[in-house]
């Protein structure tokens, strides 16, 4: 279980982060449509992380939460107003929502790269040198993860995401996951191991229908901008 819970949790910073990252990286509406077909996928990933996490390791999540609220909050207010702007560019062409999907990757990225600098430091939260260093590494790590993405620069994007999921692994290592009754364990399990394969399997589709669209350059920011 502590496997498939630093997989899920690896899982949705990589490709969650493209969500956070295109929105703090774009240059026009163009570069946001480029990642719509691919948001509510990758969100996804965090659903899945917490449902085992609360499930499975029932101790850590409450002491997580209680100890790291303040960079928890950060990041979850970031992940909302994202999510909320993705929803609303499709119903609205104002570029507002545009702006508030920028606004929401920073608070994410942030938030985020705040908590795992938290959790390695330890104790009660409170700002430190290495929580803002964390913050700020995971915002800059973020936009750069994004462009790639935007650019199909392949190789970079590999980079980042092997960077992503060793921060994840880093945090980690840092937290005692004491799991829950073997009864919950075994009732869980299953439909773990159900569930993840399946999560992979969507997710794969998605990138294989839509890995035609086109790379962001600087004709389509013409395009934005005329």
């Amino acid at each position: 279980m502590t496997v498939l819970l630093g997989f899920l949790f690896a899982g949705y910073l990589v490709l969650a982060g493209l969500d956070y990252g295109v929105a703090i990286s774009a240059s026009g509406r163009r570069d946001l449509d480029r990642l719509a077909p691919f948001f509510l996928g990758n969100e996804v990933w965090l659903v899945a992380a917490v449902g085992l996490l609360l499930g499975a390791f029932p101790w850590a999540e409450g002491q997580l939460l209680a100890a790291y609220r303040t960079p928890f909050t950060i990041a979850l207010f970031g992940v909302v107003l994202t999510t909320a702007s993705y929803g609303l560019r499709i119903f609205s062409p104002s570029g507002h929502w545009d702006t508030l999907a920028r606004v929401g990757g920073v608070a994410a990225a942030v938030g985020w790269g705040a908590a795992i600098g938290a959790i390695v430091q330890g104790g009660r939260f409170h700002v430190t040198l290495l929580v803002v260093a964390c913050a700020v590494a995971l915002l800059a790590l973020l936009a750069a993860h994004g462009w790639a993405f935007l650019r199909r620069r392949w190789p970079i994007l590999a980079v980042t995401s092997l960077a992503l999921a060793g921060a994840v692994t880093w945090a980690g290592a840092h937290v005692d996951l004491v799991a829950a009754s073997d009864s919950a364990l075994s009732l869980l399990a299953p439909v773990a191991w159900v569930v993840i394969p399946l999560l992979v399997l969507l997710q794969g589709a998605t990138w294989w229908i839509f890995r035609g669209l086109p790379p962001a350059d600087s004709s389509s920011r013409r395009a934005v901008s005329r």
